[in-house]
């Protein structure tokens, strides 16, 4: 159940990030009419600042004693300037959106309420999942979910100052100014040639470099990996943190030697273990009877290794020697300690072709392309707005 309160919470707060921030409507703070801007002649009220401003607080663990330390004032000076510079610009794109005929209708509220009907839903859907899983080989009680997710979330808006009707309502706005937003930029997207001039600098330096390929946004290269698992015959922790603090001062001769000290010690455990594996003992269970490795636990895939500094050297040269399934390396010393090593599998390096990979670029650089379109569009729009902000009000 609390797993279930928790997943419950974090979605209702993704909901509440959709609409900026909430502050309840009796709040004296939200009434505040004082203007500290104006976006070609509307007015940016105190109240609208510190909704904002109320949210910013708990996000980033603001207390009063923090706004009164003399410290802290010029960050929070900063952080209120933005928070300004964002109202502003959303007061920009309301007005834009309205002045090309984009306002709020009731098939966008239509739209917005079946957006919260299947927040709800999904929700709904999560909870079971977690009490199913919770609940594995239980007699599990029928339970309405949607009554319960609908009652959960609706009790959460109402804790924010918001009524279902009312976060619909701003649900609707959203989705208006998405609208407008993509008609702007519905013609913008990258051609053929900008695809193919992509496709052929990110991979060669994919190829170059796979360090950074699980960061990539289209994979392009998929180097060489073998799978592998292993019986690790661990030093202590205290051997380990004497050797780090070695190496640390600089001492890397003595560091050397107390690692090859200590190994010594746990060599015939070790060798023991190389042996029962050599004459075919099954290798899961050496796994769980000798292993030291926390990252084996329950892990039936084993690792994927590359040759990409993710192992220890030592580890990594060794698990691509090997070649045929099920063949086991020798002891592998490390700084870890011994490792014994049983092949599983060889993946081979492979080139993802342009047309396998055109969609996904086309994707990436039509969004790319887009983002870089509405940033030039709003720079414009505020070069030609008449905006005062008047910070000294905040």
């Amino acid at each position: 159940m609390k797993n279930r309160r928790i997943l419950a919470l974090a979605l209702v707060l993704i909901m509440a990030t959709l609409i900026g921030c909430s502050s309840k409507t009796g709040n004296d703070d939200f009434k505040d009419k004082t203007v500290v801007g104006t976006v070609n002649g509307e007015k940016i009220t105190k109240g609208e600042f510190n909704v904002l401003y109320n949210q910013m607080k708990q996000n980033y663990y603001i207390t009063e004693e923090d706004e009164e330390d003399p410290e802290q004032q010029e960050m929070i000076a900063q952080l209120k300037s933005e928070l300004l510079d964002q109202l502003v610009m959303e007061k920009l794109i309301d007005q834009k959106a309205r002045e090309a005929g984009f306002e709020v209708t009731e098939e966008t509220i239509e739209e917005a309420r079946l957006e919260f009907e299947g927040i709800i839903a999904d929700l709904a859907a999560q909870m079971e999942i977690i009490d199913q899983e919770s609940e594995e080989g239980q007699e599990q009680e029928k339970e309405d979910y949607t009554a319960e997710a609908r009652a959960y979330v609706e009790d959460e808006l109402a804790a924010m100052g918001h009524t279902k009707d009312g976060f619909i309502n701003l649900l609707a706005h959203q989705m208006t100014i998405e609208a407008f937003i993509e008609s702007l930029l519905e013609d913008v997207e990258a051609n053929e040639d900008e695809i193919e001039e992509y496709y052929n600098e990110r991979l060669e330096s994919q190829k170059s470099d796979i360090t950074g390929i699980d960061y990539e946004e289209v994979e392009l290269f998929r180097p060489e990996e073998v799978r592998v698992k292993h019986v690790l015959i661990g030093l202590s922790q205290e051997d380990l943190d004497k050797y780090d603090q070695l190496m640390a001062d600089g001492k890397e001769t003595e560091a050397k030697e107390h690692l090859e000290e200590k190994l010594k010690e746990i060599e015939p455990r070790a060798m023991e273990v190389l042996e029962k594996a050599q004459i075919g003992e099954d290798f899961e269970k050496l796994i769980e009877e000798y292993g030291e490795d926390p990252g084996m636990e329950n892990n039936s895939v084993g690792y994927i290794v590359r040759r990409d500094g993710d192992f220890v050297p030592e580890f990594e040269e060794a698990a691509f020697n090997l070649k045929e399934e099920g063949e086991i390396s020798g002891l592998v010393a490390t700084d870890f300690g011994y490792h014994i090593i049983k092949f599983y599998e060889r993946y081979p390096q492979k080139i993802f072709t342009l047309d396998e990979k055109r969609d996904e670029l086309k994707e990436y650089l039509d969004y790319e392309k887009k983002a870089d379109a509405w940033t030039v569009i709003l720079e414009e729009w505020m070069e030609e707005a008449d905006i005062k902000k008047y910070e000294n009000r905040l």
